[in-house]
């Protein structure tokens, strides 16, 4: 059975940055998908996946 969320060393992973930073953005709201489980985080899978087909986080500079 595949796992249904990602560690923050998962997501990390994936979205090729250190862990640091992914739980710095994560705890800012700019990862979705955020469940703490006592101390530790997780990352719901489907809304971190979705949220990267969507195109993940906007540039504002764009803007």
């Amino acid at each position: 059975m595949e796992k249904e969320v990602f560690t923050i060393r998962s997501l990390a992973s994936l979205l090729e940055m250190s862990e640091q930073t992914a739980y710095k953005l994560a705890r800012e709201g700019a990862i979705p998908g955020r469940i703490k489980v006592g101390r530790s985080v997780r990352f719901n899978k489907k809304i971190v996946l979705d949220w990267l087909q969507q195109g993940g986080a906007k540039d504002d500079s764009q803007n």
